[in-house]
């Protein structure tokens, strides 16, 4: 196996409507899925850190388990959460804000038992403060803290974003990297995200979510990236989708823009954390961040290709590693 990586966020009972096709319902996912595959494509030994109810389905914790994943960090409250979402695409991909239950009808397809009585979560304002069921606590760690050599926060609340990094820090974790909420990517929460980044080996936001935290202040996304690095996270990756990925370095600062594989897409859903996994077990492999985006771009290529996160696991043995000299050639340095 390689070496030990730490995924922290949301799992998630996911309900996929792809353009075409038929439906994927109630398969596993969230952010912490998607991230924790990305990197297990590279031969990484991952560990999931989440909060689930007592009704989250206890066999997907042990698939996860007999593939050599340490789930000991998912904790299981004694409660039952609604951790399902709802995933409508368009055609295009474009994500639609139709009702799930007119969705289906429109669709000719039986609205499943498993969603009955759900209703898409309200907006919730960000908070500093305040802790919910989910927000992961320091006590939710794994014990053993000093085997692991990297993690990754994927989209999450302020306090757990802000919180467990030092305490990961102060284990003894090198390498740390953390993709953005789109809660506090906003004007209003700018003069807080100092406090965010510092310490943070990589910080990895799409590009929408840096256009709105900069909000017309700065147009250039270098700048946007010269000014994030200012205040201390070596690398900065932005998400950028089907037309890749930018690539900032902060001590030397270089620029790079790193290609998106052409990958036949079926359903992009967790392809930024599948990107975020695979950078994360890049970067401890090579120590070069180049390489890492590159592992990430593969990453996110093999997980579109498929509905839902783990059948990615599946693909024929070498094909990251092809893919992997297909897009090297191919890095732009800027």
């Amino acid at each position: 196996m390689g070496p030990r990586l730490l995924f922290l966020g949301s799992l998630r009972r996911e309900f996929i409507l792809p353009p075409e096709g038929p439906p994927a319902l109630d398969i596993p996912g969230g952010e912490v899925l998607y991230a924790a595959v990305g990197a297990a494509l590279w031969g990484a030994e991952v560990g999931l850190v989440s909060r689930v109810g007592e009704d989250f389905p206890r066999a997907w914790l042990e698939d996860w388990a007999r593939r050599g994943w340490d789930v000991r960090g998912v904790r299981i409250l004694p409660q039952a959460l609604d951790l399902r979402r709802v995933v409508i695409y368009e055609p295009g991909f474009r994500v639609s804000g139709m009702p799930p239950a007119r969705a289906f009808v429109q669709r000719g397809l039986p609205f499943p038992k498993a969603l009955l009585g759900y209703e898409p979560p309200p907006p919730r304002k960000m908070s500093r403060e305040r802790l919910t069921e989910t927000t992961l606590r320091m006590s939710d760690l794994p014990p053993d803290l000093d085997e692991v050599r990297g993690a990754h926060f994927t989209p999450h609340d302020w306090v757990t974003h802000t919180l467990l990094p030092a305490a990961l820090r102060q284990a003894g974790v090198s390498v740390i990297t953390l993709d953005p909420a789109e809660g506090y990517m906003d004007p209003d929460w700018s003069e807080h995200i100092p406090m965010l980044l510092q310490g943070l080996t990589a910080f990895l936001p799409a590009e929408e979510e840096l256009r709105r935290l900069f909000a017309h202040r700065i147009m250039d996304l270098w700048e946007m990236a010269e000014a994030l690095a200012t205040w201390g996270v070596e690398y900065i990756v932005i998400k950028r989708g089907a037309a890749g990925h930018s690539l900032y370095e902060r001590s030397s600062g270089r620029r790079w823009e790193i290609p998106a594989y052409p990958a036949e897409v079926r359903d992009p859903t967790g392809a930024g954390a599948a990107f975020c996994g695979g950078f994360l077990a890049g970067l401890v492999r090579t120590y070069d961040p180049v390489e890492a985006a590159l592992y990430g771009a593969v990453s996110a290529s093999l997980v579109v290709e498929r509905i839902g996160a783990l059948p990615a696991l599946d693909v024929l043995p070498g094909l990251p590693e092809s893919r992997l000299e297909v897009l090297r050639g191919r890095v732009r340095r800027v």
